[in-house]
């Protein structure tokens, strides 16, 4: 019995099977949604069963600079991505679960222009995640078609001018929202967040708002807010994590400012975990925190990281405020500044009642840009004599302290005996 001719031509028929060709749909799918767009499309040219396969990606990701020609003639190089992109989306014949633009110029995002027939054909398919990524700065108006997207769950958009239709009636499946470098001049972004009920996440980056902006949520867990506004107003007492980074006037937009209500926000959070407030969050607020006020303590509030002005008294009153309903605070984390203005603190710190325990369960706790004023050296002994778990008091003092004051640090007197000070 010829055992090796057998051999030979099992060897022989495997070889001949096109395994690639005859691969499952969902596999080839995923094989494309990782290659450029332009190469995906490609691939029609490689066997007669991967013909079509491109028009049936789920994932679409379009990037102007992969069609840059390399001859500076810019029309050229527009008009070709924009009729690639009008070509597959006219062949494709499923649906499409993400869509990712990366645009360089305005005419592509201009009203009624191409990307207002894009968003109308993907409101077609189903479209779940739809991403927009743009240097315009704040130059384009969402089209109106993106809110007739109803499997919508997921969305990126930056350089956008927002504002909602008469007729939107919400997105009921969003769960994500994310808006960079944006205008918006009603309370549109309220408006949004209270017509989508499952929306868990949203992110506001680099927002310039002339209005006043009031976001009330019972669903959001994860909260990023970073911009200018003339009013802001936050009620939303499941949100887990929060970072609230405010800017004010800059000239470049003399009427943009913020008015923030800081102690309305506080007082809604249920189950905040970790909280972040960055730039003149502080300043912003309407009236602080006031003392005793706060409606119940923050047991699950972990993690606190604060700009801060120590020797200010409004904001030192409102970070003692803070500390003091954390009562299982483990991470502390302070970028000092001097903001040079308001009402100096009169060693506030130092007159702090040690019984009060803010500082129990503290483990680590970070001073950026320590300079040794009063304020931040009375701030710094307290928490040292009052926090006895304390592991690691990390101080960067970007070199503006002298010996003297060095010595004075290391020598203060530590509640904890595990407690390392470390000057970077």
């Amino acid at each position: 019995m010829d055992r090796g001719g057998s051999q030979k031509k099992r060897n022989k028929s495997v070889a001949n099977v096109d395994i690639i060709s005859n691969l499952p749909d969902v596999i080839k799918d995923k094989i494309l949604c990782c290659l450029p767009i332009k190469e995906a499309v490609g691939t029609c040219l490689l066997a007669r069963k991967w013909r079509y396969s491109w028009a049936s990606m789920t994932e679409l990701t379009f990037r102007e600079e992969d069609f840059d020609l390399g001859n500076g003639i810019e029309e050229g190089e527009s008009n070709k991505f924009v009729y690639f992109i009008l070509m597959v989306l006219s062949l494709h014949n499923g649906p499409i679960l993400k869509f990712e633009l990366n645009a360089r110029r305005v005419h592509l995002l201009s009203p009624g222009g191409h990307i207002h027939r894009w968003m109308l054909m993907l409101s077609r398919k189903g479209v779940k995640e739809i991403q927009i990524k743009t240097k315009i700065w704040r130059n384009y108006k969402i089209p109106s078609p993106f809110f007739s997207c109803e499997e919508l769950e997921n969305a990126c958009l930056q350089g956008c001018i927002f504002q909602l239709p008469p007729l939107f009636t919400g997105f009921k499946r969003v769960h994500t929202l994310h808006f960079i470098d944006f205008c918006a001049t009603e309370n549109n972004i309220g408006e949004l967040v209270a017509s989508c009920p499952n929306l868990e996440k949203l992110t506001l980056s680099r927002l310039l708002s002339f209005a006043d902006i009031s976001i009330h949520s019972t669903k959001l867990k994860i909260l990023r807010v970073d911009g200018m506004f003339k009013h802001l107003s936050l009620v939303t007492p499941h949100v887990s994590s929060a970072v609230i980074n405010l800017q004010v006037n800059t000239g470049y937009v003399p009427r943009a400012g913020c008015n923030f209500n800081l102690s309305q926000f506080i007082s809604s959070l249920l189950d905040i975990e970790n909280i972040s407030l960055l730039g003149h969050a502080f300043e912003c607020a309407a009236h602080g925190i006031l003392p005793g006020k706060l409606p119940r303590l923050l047991n699950r509030l972990t993690e606190i990281t604060l700009e801060i002005d120590l020797g200010n008294l409004k904001e030192a009153n409102a970070a003692h405020c803070l500390f003091q309903v954390a009562p299982n605070l483990r991470r502390v984390k302070l970028q000092l500044v001097y903001r040079g203005y308001g009402a100096p603190t009169s060693n506030f710190w130092d007159s702090i009642d040690h019984q009060a325990s803010l500082f129990n369960n503290l483990d680590t706790v970070v001073l950026n840009n320590f300079a040794g004023s009063c304020a931040e050296s009375g701030f710094l002994k307290l928490l040292l004599e009052d926090a006895p778990v304390l592991r690691i008091a990390q101080i960067k003092d970007n070199s503006k302290l002298d010996k003297e004051c060095l010595k004075r640090l290391l020598k203060m007197r530590r509640a904890s005996k595990d407690a390392e000070v470390i000057l970077l």
